[in-house]
């Protein structure tokens, strides 16, 4: 947590000192209603599956897209299924949480109700401040990464002049009588040839690291080009 910026971990510390809130606990009689609730729903769930007609085929050769398209259909089933939940539940949750939030807690459900709401409204806002400094982070990360691909284009087009000068002077390899100066040019070109190799790996190794971490790279024109100029560094 020392590690976390200084609103997100004052939002995790009052969430974690409430201690009214770390008291509740379901009764006997709750707990086996809601496991009860669960057992319906998962029974909802197998009895929608079984009852869906699959779609039926005697071509041998349709088989894998018969087989993707039933796969599609039955993940429809079940999202439905758990929409209709989540709205249930939601629906079941609000009146308590007006009645904990907004009037005097009467009953004992809404006096225990009520630090509850507290924690997870506190947790949302920690969790938001800790989502904006990942995503601070991943940029930082990126900039780096963009940095660092600049210096490896900057090195490939040292590299380029380079190679270019050898080109020209390879002309003049058939005057070279030294068997030894011509052991060592062909050594030189050699380990050109590695270390534009591996400079290239390692720009589409950061390329892919960077649209793989989730940050908006395609709003970023810098971060666009990285990932997306793929021949760049691969002419050298």
């Amino acid at each position: 947590m020392a590690s976390l910026e200084a609103p997100a971990r004052a939002l995790l510390d009052v969430a974690t000192q409430d201690e009214t809130a770390d008291k509740f606990s379901f009764s006997q009689k709750e707990a086996e209603i809601l496991e009860l609730y669960d057992h319906v729903f998962e029974q909802q769930l197998e009895e929608a599956l079984l009852s869906h007609q699959l779609p039926e085929t005697t071509d041998a050769d349709d088989v894998d897209a018969k087989l993707v398209e039933a796969e599609r259909e039955l993940l429809e089933v079940r999202a439905r299924l758990s929409v209709r939940r989540k709205v249930i539940e939601s629906v079941l949750m609000t009146e308590p949480s007006i009645q904990a939030v907004h009037s005097l807690p009467s009953s004992p459900l809404e006096k225990a109700l009520l630090p509850l709401i507290n924690r997870r409204d506190v947790l949302s806002l920690a969790y938001e401040n800790i989502m904006t400094s990942h995503t601070a982070c991943i940029r930082e990360l990126s900039s780096a990464e963009v940095a660092n691909i600049q210096s490896i284009q900057k090195n490939q087009e040292l590299v380029q002049t380079l190679l270019e000068l050898t080109r020209n002077e390879k002309s003049l390899d058939d005057n070279i009588s030294d068997p030894q100066l011509k052991e060592e040019l062909d050594s030189l070109r050699t380990e050109n040839k590695q270390k534009k190799a591996h400079w290239t790996r390692i720009k589409r190794i950061v390329s892919a690291s960077i649209a793989a971490s989730g940050v908006d790279w395609a709003s970023d024109e810098k971060l666009e080009n990285l990932v997306l100029d793929d021949d760049a560094l691969d002419d050298v």
